[in-house]
């Protein structure tokens, strides 16, 4: 008993040291029956070890003396299931050979009820693999290995190929799961492990239930463009979302950095789907930018991707671009560009059609100005904001207007009637003392319908509109001329004629109505003054009046100390003086010398009069005013303004593109919005007739150049407009020429149509818009032109 116990342990010895002479040796001199008996706490056999090691003689020998291939230990582990662990061919053939079941499956065997054993055999089997879960094949076992060959030989021996394990995991769920994409050899034994799966009808769309993912989210994350086309054309879904974060196979594609995974992904997908959402409402877009994947953002921009799509915390992929990207300007810059494209009629270029698509801009489903918007978000700074003047933007812009101005200009129609109704009733209170009726009704019902107006912007945007200066202004100047309006303007005084017994009526106007007049006057004209600088025309001059008052009220606002310091200096020296008399005044009278008004005489008169006090100290005093705060101090503002207005002269197209832009998308938000108050019944037929018409712009346009255009202004677009576009797409359209040569093998095209460009831009007169890279300072121009030149 001893001996034989001595002689199993040594055999089981030394095949677990792949000691296989010694092994040998025992079997075809010793051999005993019992050596085939399950042996240790998991009951493992003499066959699974050998078919472990991959030794095919011994398995030979042991088969010969009567091994059961099909033996499973006390885990359900047989000999099929370590070779096809372990990547054995030649071991998993000749199992298959000798009759081994594909359909073992792992799992606790509770039927051994004595699992004594001698204390020297109780670890064998101690370091075979553990399986992950129960339930699984040796064809789990060799695809989470990634052992393309074996799972061939098993498909072809008939293996289950949808065999599940008890969480419901096929073979095909596991492909992929232990490998990196950086190893090439791994990544191709995937592909032909999913090619023989697909072929073999595997199915391709189950759920892994702790992640949520498919097989098709494991392909996009590793990069595989086999994989991905191939479990595309077995019926994978490209936009299952997974369970823990709601990405679907196209996010990964974008977040990976995988173009061309991304584009094979995108031709299996509707348009539509294209921003599609994972659970804290990221698109593929927002996944590529915030990887700072360029070629992929590109690649989704241009199959319909929305820049201004937002997350739940409201970010863009504007914003993602902006903060991830390198030199985002000339990135988007580039995107707009080919946008701007020439198709030729002819042979000649006069006679060539410029097709210039929007949908970059204006993504459908969305408000049209809603990218734009989200632009000018972004943007920290006006470098940033020069992607304004591309021309495609302004041309956009410029479109919008023309759809819109109609409202604009009924806005102002109705201010301007408030502010004529309300000049021409304060005329004919003061100097011809009648309440005219006419202009009474006039005035209520602007006011009416300016209330009402700025009523609707709060209730449909009221963290953007209670912001803001001018609604304030509008609701104040509103208000004030309805009370005026319904307000009655004189009371009745009944005054005797001296020396006369015969009694008047005087008719007095209100103090209060007078106070209200005059400020519901000053205010509606200055209601009147920004509505007209929203003008295209205008807004560059009201831009400029903004930026002085602002310059000068914060200087007077840091020396606002020394003004006042004078000031009451003042009414002590000089408290004879009535424009002194009071600390008020003191001020004002003040203020008003720092401008030059100084009244010399009347301030250092003889003394006599008593017009003058402290003659010595009062002299000191004023003339230091003269010095430091009537010339220092308004030289000093003046010299701001100034300055501030040629630094403005440089931005001005940039900044009056930014107001522009601005107005455009609150006036879109404000009448053709999709919100409940335009979703009523009580809107007239003809009015929601013009609101249908003007929700916007067409998405694509087509046009011929003329040389006429260079000099007369056509309907729609702007000759200056059309001039920059037909130079943007002329430049596209060598570009396109120059890639083609490259791809024929000239490898100078590129460098020669670079130069073109630039002997092209020195012929033309130079505008800002008509460039191509007119957005990029000079700097960033040279760099690029630098590294194309090196890249030859």
């Amino acid at each position: 008993m001893n001996s034989y116990n001595d002689d199993q342990l040594k055999l089981i010895t030394s095949i677990e040291n792949d000691d296989i002479g010694t092994a040998i040796e025992i079997c075809t001199t010793r051999f005993d029956k019992k050596f085939l008996q399950p042996v240790g706490v998991l009951r493992v056999t003499i066959v699974q070890l050998a078919a472990w090691q991959g030794n095919i003689e011994l398995l030979q020998l042991l088969y010969e003396n009567g091994a059961d291939i099909n033996a499973t230990d006390k885990i359900g582990r047989c000999a099929l299931f370590h070779a096809a662990h372990h990547g054995n061919c030649e071991v998993v053939n000749w199992l298959l050979e000798h009759g081994a079941s594909t359909e073992n499956r792992v799992g606790v065997d509770s039927c051994y009820k004595n699992t004594r054993s001698p204390s020297n055999l109780c670890f064998i089997g101690q370091n075979l693999p553990t399986p992950e879960c129960w339930g699984r094949t040796p064809m789990h076992q060799a695809v989470k290995n990634n052992h393309a060959a074996v799972v061939k030989i098993l498909v072809e021996a008939g293996a289950d190929v949808n065999a599940e394990d008890e969480r419901g995991i096929t073979p095909l769920l596991l492909a992929g799961t232990a490998i990196v994409k950086e190893d090439f050899n791994e990544i191709s034994k995937f592909n032909d492990i999913v090619e023989i799966l697909v072929a073999a009808k595997a199915s391709t769309n189950v759920i892994d239930p702790n992640t949520g993912t498919t097989v098709l989210h494991t392909a996009t994350s590793l990069g595989s463009c086999s994989a991905t086309k191939r479990l595309l054309n077995g019926g994978a879904w490209p936009l299952y979302q997974c369970k823990g974060t709601g990405s679907t196979p196209l996010h990964l594609a974008a977040s990976t950095g995988n173009p061309e995974a991304l584009s094979i992904l995108l031709e299996s997908i509707p348009s539509c789907d294209i921003d599609i959402r994972d659970n804290i409402n990221r698109t593929p877009l927002h996944r590529a930018a915030y990887q700072g994947h360029h070629e992929c953002v590109r690649i989704l921009i241009d199959h319909g991707g929305n820049l201004g799509a937002e997350t739940n915390t409201g970010i863009t992929v504007i914003d993602a671009i902006f903060a991830h990207i390198p030199t985002p300007v000339l990135f988007l810059n580039d995107i707009l560009s080919s946008r701007v494209k020439m198709s030729s009629v002819e042979s000649s270029v006069e006679n060539s059609q410029i097709t210039i698509d929007f949908n970059v801009l204006a993504p459908k489903g969305e408000l049209q100005m809603g990218v734009v918007t989200s632009l000018i978000a972004a943007a920290s700074n006006v470098e940033q904001l020069t992607i304004l003047q591309h021309p495609l933007v302004e041309t956009f812009l410029w479109l919008k207007w023309s759809k819109l101005r109609v409202f604009f200009f009924s806005l102002v129609f109705v201010h301007a009637l408030l502010v004529f109704s309300l000049s021409g009733y304060s005329i004919t209170i003061l100097q011809y003392e009648t309440d005219c009726g006419l202009l009474r009704r006039i005035l209520s019902s602007c006011s009416c319908v300016l209330f009402l107006h700025n009523v609707v912007q709060v209730l449909m945007v009221p963290r953007y509109y209670l912001r803001q200066y001018e609604t304030w202004l509008s609701f104040t100047c509103a208000a004030i001329s309805l009370t005026i309006s319904m307000g009655n303007a004189y009371r009745s005084e009944i005054t005797a004629s001296s020396g006369e017994k015969e009694l008047h009526d005087a008719r007095q106007p209100l103090q209060w109505m007078l106070h209200s007049i005059s400020l519901a006057i000053l205010l509606a004209w200055m209601q009147m003054m920004l509505l007209i600088g929203r003008l295209p025309m205008c807004g560059y001059y009201a831009l400029m009046f903004s930026t002085v008052l602002k310059n000068i009220l914060k200087v007077l606002l840091a020396f606002v100390c020394l003004i006042v310091g004078f000031a009451f200096s003042f009414a002590v020296l000089f408290h004879g003086n009535d424009q002194f008399r009071n600390s008020w005044r003191a001020v004002v009278k003040t203020v008003v010398m720092m401008m030059g008004e100084y009244e010399y005489g009347a301030l250092f008169s003889d003394e006599k009069n008593g017009s003058s006090f402290l003659p010595a100290t009062s002299r000191v005093v004023f003339l230091a005013f003269v010095m430091l705060a009537s010339i220092v101090l308004m030289n000093l503002m003046i010299g701001l303004a100034v300055n501030d207005i040629q630094g403005l002269e440089k931005e001005g197209h940039i900044r009056q593109l930014l107001k522009q832009a601005e107005f455009v998308a609150h006036l879109e938000r404000l009448v053709l919005t999709s919100h409940r108050i335009f979703r009523r019944n009580w809107l007239h037929p003809r009015l929601a007739r013009l609101l249908d018409s003007r929700r916007g712009i067409p998405t694509k346009i087509t046009f011929c150049y003329h040389e006429r255009y260079f000099h007369e202004s056509s309907l729609g677009v702007p000759a200056r407009l059309r001039e920059a576009l037909f130079l943007l797409a002329l430049g596209n359209s060598r570009d396109t020429e120059s890639r083609r040569e490259n791809n024929n093998g000239d490898d100078n095209v590129e460098l020669k149509a670079l130069l073109e460009e630039v002997l092209l831009q020195l012929r033309v007169p130079y505008y800002p818009s008509a460039m191509r890279k007119f957005s990029v300072p000079y700097n960033a121009r040279t760099q690029t032109g630098q590294r194309k030149i090196a890249n030859q």
